[in-house]
């Protein structure tokens, strides 16, 4: 099993964490550890500290944090350099930290993270792109009839 940890600027971690339990419910082992106006670094550590001592040492770690060089993940970096049991992944948003959630039990932390690499190129999408496939396809429909 993977354990999950979302962390990032002020509330967001915890706001993912509710957006993800009105879709999927209430999940055992995701955490939400927000750095917060005022904190530093080494408070956010102990935060991880704190966090890490609840989830079974036979569990992987995978933490999902908002910005890639940002402090959640600077903070992060030392448990996961010391742990191969442990990973990150910069960027989160709600469809990766479904994604997660719903593989975390079916496959390990290297494997789920080429999968989430994958779908996050998938989760971003442009409206007007959408839209100017469907008249183009519908012009295409039009061409055809006559």
């Amino acid at each position: 099993m993977i354990s999950v940890i979302i962390s990032g600027h002020g509330h967001f971690p915890t706001a993912l964490k509710e957006s993800s339990g009105m879709i999927f419910g209430e999940e055992d082992n995701l955490m939400a550890v927000p750095f917060l106006k005022g904190e530093g670094i080494q408070t956010l550590q102990e935060k991880y500290k704190q966090t890490l001592k609840g989830i079974p040492e036979e569990h992987e770690v995978l933490f999902l944090v908002d910005i890639f060089g940002g402090t959640p993940y600077n903070a992060a970096t030392p448990y996961i350099v010391d742990d191969r049991r442990m990973d990150m992944a910069a960027g989160v948003n709600l469809p990766i930290l479904l994604e997660a959630l719903s593989l975390r039990g079916h496959m390990p932390l290297k494997e789920l993270l080429n999968q989430l690499k994958n779908m996050s190129q998938q989760t971003f999408q442009v409206c007007s792109e959408h839209l100017e496939n469907i008249k183009s396809a519908h012009q295409e429909r039009e061409d055809e009839l006559l």
